[in-house]
């Protein structure tokens, strides 16, 4: 889902950057993990310039405790219960980072600012599931960027991370129970 997700970022971030003329070396995206770029262990394409990676994932906390069960209308006219596991919701942590010069990679990094100054919200079909994400700017300390690169092998490079949140997840299959409308024996 994230894949799908972040590859078509990648596209629409590669035409928007390159349609403007102020950076004179073509951009192109790539998901890749920034902190093994230079090494041979880097999995990213050889022509990429503009890196996403993914920093951290984390459930939403404060929408873990919707219900899980609801009333469902069968073809007999009765109802049943339908109850699954919870739904999900994840926040992904993306950080981009641009390997161009420095004067350049400062450019790209403010056109993906814009990018996503008018493109918060997007939606799209992964796994048969209809998605929705919504990304906001994040603003980590020094300390926290010092932790990040740090924890990505020590160079750093222009950056700049959002968070994605996702609308919901549910991986569960429906499973219909009966109503329960009597209850029988002894009460002592």
């Amino acid at each position: 889902m994230l894949k799908d997700f972040i590859t078509h970022i990648g596209s629409d971030l590669d035409t928007y950057i390159n349609a403007l003329s102020s950076i004179t070396k073509t951009v192109k995206t790539d998901i890749a993990n920034i902190g093994d770029f230079g090494t041979n262990d880097f999995s990213g394409s050889t022509g990429s310039n503009i890196f996403i990676t993914i920093v951290k994932i984390e459930e939403e906390s404060t929408l873990r405790n919707f219900p899980n069960a609801k009333l469902k209308l069968q073809n007999n006219g009765n109802y049943a219960v339908d109850k699954r596991f919870p739904k999900i919701h994840l926040n992904y942590f993306l950080l981009f980072s641009a390997t161009l010069s420095y004067d350049m990679s400062v450019a790209a990094i403010h056109r993906i600012i814009k990018y996503f100054q008018t493109h918060k919200t997007f939606q799209f079909t992964s796994d048969e599931s209809d998605i929705e994400l919504t990304l906001e700017l994040v603003s980590p300390t020094f300390e926290q960027i010092n932790h990040i690169w740090g924890t990505l092998g020590g160079k750093q490079f222009p950056h700049v991370v959002y968070k994605a949140r996702v609308s919901e997840l549910e991986f569960a299959e429906e499973q219909l129970s009966p109503i329960i409308k009597t209850i029988t024996g002894d009460l002592r």
